[in-house]
């Protein structure tokens, strides 16, 4: 039992040792000699039962843990540089898109690298055909804002690691397709002769979703019901349960039944080309039966922790796969939950019922926290859903099943489109009732508190004869008051203010959020070339999905520096889909398209407005002040007129200070560096007008004196950030971050400590 219950609660560790280890900055040459040294000690001590075996065992793990992460990253730092010239390789697999086609192709060299390469709709490629392209291959880019779709991670997921937009191409047909594309496509066929809608029933056989429909994936997902279209353990024990009954009756031995149901698990593993919850649901079967032959205890938990590490030791990266991770938090929490929710009653009915809302209620409270870190919500619907739609599910398996083998007949075809209508009747009726519950984004810390109290709750619970049920409730009811007590605490003690630069390409964007929750913000980046035919729309692409995950609802303060596109026209989005409690600018007038809409849409929204100048301030909660510094007057016959009318604000909590300066430029930035009256010191400092040369002033750094700034810069042909600005930065020893690198969070804790936090994309 020590040992079952030892593999349980390493296989959870084990994926976060490979997280852990993949974003770790440690090379792989030390992981390695540290692996083979400690394992080297490990190994005599172990095997004379010397003391202190059991915590070198744990560090090998750990160390072992963080190896592993490296590894799976390896075939991701391979295209680091962008490789350029003629690559050739075997398609696997063609996913059409909006307005083209995803080709995932395993090259022939370097090493067997998937890539995704793009080609237009209308060219004919399917699985199986060699690919030729001449072009680059390179890293798939990342999110530039968290919210923001990140196809590197949508990509990592599937296996693959590179990406091009190759303009010369050209497709060699399969010479003969493989016996898997045969057997998958004789299987369609029979599936779309006899079923009228036949999308759900292939997603379902098959795991082929291409069918099903956008408004059907929503639909389901809305209701918490996606992982019915998973293929996994239900998928396969159906399977199981209809093979093992044929088989049983042959006059064979045991072990060869069983190689033969485990082999034909397998063939429909591979033909339907499933994901991590068919292998898993494959290897606990196989694991499963041969100890039952064996007539060896069979522990669901450990069958299920040691699928897992078959898995994880033989592809490590799918510890990055959502679908991994999913499949094994629901599995696990129910199977961790099972002995507690078990219990009957006298009706058998209503025994049913009640069983299958709490163990699907277990699951969706495994699943939680995941979902909650990739989409921010979870479908309170989703038990409830699950027990109605579960019945027609289970019918369109295993029809489907019996029709893609070619088994069915004309009322079992008949069978399936009567349950499609009903299903598709049940969806209808559940979808007004359907609501997300919406947490926020939860960081990996968070899963990792919320999973080690619901493995400690559910263990307590089922082992009564390890802990006593009264010595368990006390301790979760301590755990629950702790809790509690920490959740009560003021808001300025449990969080930070943030002040986060938002990439949003050449251009400014600052949110910062207090810990009162109050939302502020700061110009809304843009499009420096709005006279293109399809410009990029910072607001709509960047900031604003930016602050759904945020799961900002209303804007408290919408301030604008100074009106320039780079600055303003990302805030003509904002203003349009958030509640916004006041717009604050300085009131200098632009000519621009971009500022007479800013302008409509203030007036049609009826949205308060103030026009601020030096000695304004805004209250924000918790001691927290907005101060205006310049411009006293505007002074629109100055040089670059709206850029050295830009607002300098200061923002103060407790002892801590930071400074916004917009685009202002050397000019002004010197004459403020020798006004007296103004107190400029701040430990934080926005670099003026993107780094620019035009305005750096010494004196100006030296009146601030900060401990930390940040540049707003993307892809720009001025040279922003300039090398004299980094240079004079380097020499103060401030230090400094860039928007080209993603996101920068700046925390300030009670107003007095301060740190970067690097924003998860």
């Amino acid at each position: 039992m020590q040992r079952s219950t030892s593999l349980v609660v390493l296989f959870p560790l084990l994926t976060l040792g490979i997280h852990l280890g993949s974003q770790s900055s440690i090379s792989l040459l030390a992981l390695v000699a540290a692996f083979s040294l400690l394992t080297a000690i490990w190994l005599p001590l172990a095997y004379r039962g010397r003391a202190g075996s059991t915590w070198l065992f744990h560090a090998v793990l750990a160390v072992g843990a963080l190896l592993l992460g490296q590894l799976a990253i390896l075939p991701e730092q391979a295209w680091v540089e962008t490789q350029e010239g003629e690559f050739r390789g075997r398609v696997y697999a063609v996913q059409p898109l909006s307005f083209e086609q995803r080709v995932l192709v395993q090259l022939h060299s370097p090493g067997g690298q998937r890539v995704a390469v793009h080609l237009p709709l209308d060219v004919w490629v399917e699985a199986g055909d060699e690919l030729f392209f001449r072009g680059s291959v390179a890293q798939p880019s990342k999110a530039p804002n968290p919210g923001v779709f990140c196809y590197r991670t949508y990509l990592r997921r599937l296996g693959v690691f590179g990406v091009s937009y190759s303009p010369e191409f050209e497709i060699i047909p399969g010479a003969k397709r493989s016996l898997l594309d045969g057997v998958r496509a004789f299987l369609r066929q029979n599936i779309t002769a006899q079923v009228r809608d036949p999308g759900l029933v292939l997603a379902l056989v098959l795991g082929e979703r291409d069918q099903l429909g956008t408004e059907r994936r929503e639909a389901w997902r809305l209701l918490g019901i996606s992982h019915l279209l998973a293929i996994s353990g239900m998928h396969v024990g159906y399977l199981a349960l209809g093979i093992t009954l044929l088989v049983q009756r042959l006059p064979w031995r045991p072990w060869l039944k069983y190689i033969c149901v485990q082999a034909f698990l397998l063939a429909y593993i591979l033909i339907s080309g499933t994901g991590a919850s068919a292998w898993r649901a494959l290897l606990v079967s196989t694991l499963g039966g041969y100890a039952s032959l064996r007539g060896l205890r069979r522990d669901a938990l450990h069958l299920w922790a040691a699928a897992g590490w078959i898995l994880l030791l033989t592809r490590p990266s799918l510890a990055f796969d959502l679908g991994f991770m999913l499949s094994f938090a629901a599995s696990g929490g129910i199977l961790l939950w099972a002995p507690v929710l078990r219990f009957r009653w006298r009706n058998r009915v209503l025994t049913y019922i009640a069983q299958g809302l709490l163990f699907s209620t277990a699951a969706q409270l495994s699943l939680a926290p995941f979902l909650l870190n990739s989409f921010g919500e979870v479908a309170l619907l989703g038990p409830v859903a699950t027990l109605f739609f579960l019945p027609g599910v289970a019918i369109l398996l295993v029809g489907g099943l019996l029709t893609a083998l070619g088994l069915g007949f004309s009322g079992l075809g008949w069978l399936l489109n009567a349950v499609m209508n009903a299903v598709g009747a049940l969806e209808t009726l559940l979808l007004p009732y359907a609501r997300q519950c919406t947490l926020g984004i939860w960081t990996m810390g968070e899963i990792v508190i919320w999973w080690a109290f619901f493995i400690y709750t559910a263990w307590h619970l089922r082992r009564p004869r390890l802990t006593k049920p009264k010595r368990s409730a006390a301790h979760l009811m301590t755990i629950f008051v702790v809790l509690l007590f920490i959740s009560s605490l003021p808001p300025a003690v449990r969080r930070p203010l943030e002040v986060t630069a938002l990439n949003v390409g050449q251009g400014d964007s600052f949110y910062v959020r207090t810990p009162g929750g109050r939302s502020i913000l700061l110009d809304g980046g843009g499009d420096l070339t709005p006279w293109q035919q399809n410009p990029r729309n910072a607001g709509r692409e960047r900031v604003v999905p930016y602050l759904r995950h945020r799961q900002v609802e209303r804007l408290d303060f919408v301030i604008l520096s100074h009106p320039h596109d780079d600055h303003l026209s990302g805030l003509l989005a904002v203003l349009e889909e958030f509640e916004v409690g006041m717009v604050v600018d300085s009131g200098h007038e632009h000519s621009s398209p971009t500022y007479e809409r800013y302008l409509e849409l203030i007036a049609s929204k009826g949205i308060p407005y103030q026009a601020v100048q030096a000695g304004d301030k805004l209250h924000l909660g918790e001691g927290i002040t907005l101060t205006v510094l310049y411009p006293q007057s505007l002074r629109p016959h100055l040089p670059s007129a709206q850029n050295n009318n830009s607002l300098l604000l200061k923002l103060e909590y407790g002892g801590m200070a930071m400074l916004f300066t917009g685009d202002l430029e050397a000019a002004v930035l010197y004459d403020l560096a020798h006004d007296s009256t103004l107190d400029l010191r701040a430990q934080w400092l926005k670099v003026p007008h993107h780094g620019s040369r035009g305005s750096l002033v010494e004196e100006f750094y030296q009146a601030v004196d900060p401990v930390w700034a940040v540049i707003s810069a993307g892809p720009n042909s001025f040279g922003h950030p300039h090398e004299e600005v980094l240079n004079t930065l380097n020499r103060r020893r401030i230090i400094w971050r860039t928007t080209q690198d993603g996101p920068q969070t700046f925390e300030v804790w009670w107003g007095v400590w301060g740190r970067f936090r690097r924003s998860a994309s």
